[in-house]
């Protein structure tokens, strides 16, 4: 190999690595404490698309809505990501842990342990200076939980892919 060549390769290949170790100038987000990877939701959107699809087929109450723009409206990224993870861990405990949920969702396995590890690793650090109004913003969707009863498990599950939605628009970084 010719003495210039080796060199330009060894130039090149020091800008490859200074260009991957220097913070993303594509990243969607720049809130440092909710980050999560675009691949990562990528990869079960379409599984999440399905299960909501077919829960959405046995949801009667088309007029509530749990997650949309009003749970956020009025927090700040740092609210955003506190309210996510809150509604993540409210709906992983509460709403589906039903067995009856895992036979008629054949994905809602996969999906749970996905949203667990999502939460547990990319938004764990997830806390505000909002709390109050974060928190209130979370009792009002328990609240519309309770108030529908049995019917929320069919509406909690229809709305996976909204909250995963959510997640990709708040907290999502684009990777080079």
């Amino acid at each position: 190999m010719h003495p210039f060549t080796t060199i330009a390769v060894l130039v090149l290949g020091c800008f490859a690595v200074l260009g991957n170790c220097a913070p993303s100038l594509n990243s969607k987000r720049t809130n440092a404490v909710c980050r999560v990877e675009e691949r990562l939701l990528r990869q079960m959107r379409h599984k999440v698309h399905v299960l909501s699809r077919d829960a959405q087929r046995q949801d009667e109450d088309t007029d509530t809505r749990l997650v949309g723009k009003e749970l956020f409206r009025g927090l700040e990224e740092s609210g955003s990501c506190y309210v996510l993870r809150e509604v993540i861990d409210f709906y992983l405990i509460t709403v589906l842990n039903s067995a009856e949920l895992q036979t008629k969702y054949p994905h809602l396995d996969e999906v749970k342990e996905f949203l667990t590890v999502l939460m547990k690793r990319h938004m764990s650090d997830c806390e505000t200076e909002e709390k109050t109004k974060a928190n209130e913003k979370i009792d009002g969707l328990k609240q519309k939980v309770d108030q529908l009863g049995e019917a929320s498990k069919a509406k909690v599950v229809g709305e996976l892919f909204i909250l995963l939605q959510e997640i990709g628009s708040r907290c999502s970084t684009v990777e080079r």
